[in-house]
């Protein structure tokens, strides 16, 4: 049966095809005879209570600088089509976030959604992993810059995050006695007024982090990201390197503990990141990290991932 599949993204235009985890979902789906229907957030409208979207059919090739052909624009109430991946880029906004309060309003009895938009509010990818703090790194969460010193101090060194980026921006390591650890502090809390994370320093960072793919909880495939020399942060987006790499016990311990609230709260897609055993990200916005796995562990992790699409759209169905 051919399903309607909406994507909603950043510009399809602008993607790396040989790194970007949403072209190889909509290429599968469109292998399979799937109707693959493009837009952007800003395209999102609601008529009373109906959300709507205005699409465009993307036919998808695996080549590069012409890898998609854009049919004409059409309005499509979303409750009328069968699944929606909410595959939009960091940083979460104001722009992100009214574009859930719309998916909310969607059909969820008859209409698949990847992932659940009100889940997408709710757990931000740095805050998340603290529903499991056992799981974890020594982590506080504060805009108090003398309790953020003090837990440098605690630990002489520790790793700065704001809350709402991604890619790695804004990620640095402070040491205990750094000359710039106040000038830092003040940027990141804005003298005190916006919350950070602070965490302890990981030293098997240069051994990678490693990006756990969880399909509905289930940890389906790995790839370790080196940072490159002299940088802290692994994201690729930021020059890491990706090497293959095995699911070990840890990282199975560690899924499983996240499952029964992954699955609970309609957490169909996810990455979470895994330095030395630990915990540190559970990213659920629009993971990546398909490609790099196919290519290393010759599977296709993105053929599973529509393969419980389909098998959720059935159900719902029935």
């Amino acid at each position: 049966m051919s399903l309607d599949f909406v994507f909603v993204m950043d510009p399809i235009e602008r993607i790396d095809i040989d790194a970007d985890s949403t072209f190889v979902l909509m290429l599968e789906a469109q292998k399979r005879g799937h109707r693959v229907l493009y837009g952007q957030m800003h395209q999102m409208s609601q008529r009373g209570a109906e959300p709507y979207m205005t699409v465009r059919q993307a036919t998808l090739q695996r080549k590069k600088g012409d890898h998609v052909t854009l049919g004409e624009p059409m309005s499509v109430r979303l409750s009328d089509t069968d699944a929606v991946f909410m595959r939009k880029d960091p940083p979460f906004d104001l722009d992100f976030l009214l574009a859930t309060l719309l998916l909310d309003r969607v059909d969820h009895s008859r209409v698949v959604m990847v992932n659940r938009p009100r889940t997408l509010r709710d757990m931000n990818e740095k805050l998340a992993a603290l529903y499991w703090p056992e799981l974890m790194p020594p982590t506080i969460i504060s805009a108090d810059r003398a309790e953020i010193r003090a837990f440098i101090a605690e630990h002489g060194r520790a790793v700065v995050k704001p809350l709402l980026n991604a890619g790695g921006a804004g990620v640095l390591l402070l040491e205990q006695g750094d000359r710039n650890i106040g000038s830092v502090l003040d940027l990141l809390t804005i003298e005190g007024r916006r919350l950070i994370e602070v965490q302890g320093f990981i030293e098997a960072v240069q051994e990678g982090d490693k990006r756990v793919i969880l399909l509905d909880g289930e940890p389906i495939g790995a790839v370790n990201r080196i940072p490159q020399k002299g940088d802290l942060r692994a994201n690729m987006h930021v020059g890491g390197s990706a090497r293959p790499t095995t699911l070990t016990d840890r990282d199975k311990e560690i899924a499983a503990a996240l499952a029964p609230e992954m699955k609970a709260r309609g957490l169909v897609f996810v990455g979470i990141d895994v330095i030395g055993g630990y915990l540190t990200e559970v990213n659920v916005t629009s993971p990546t990290g398909l490609q790099e796995i196919d290519r290393f562990d010759g599977v296709c992790l993105e053929a599973q991932i529509i393969d419980w699409v389909e098998a959720r759209h059935a159900a719902l169905r029935a």
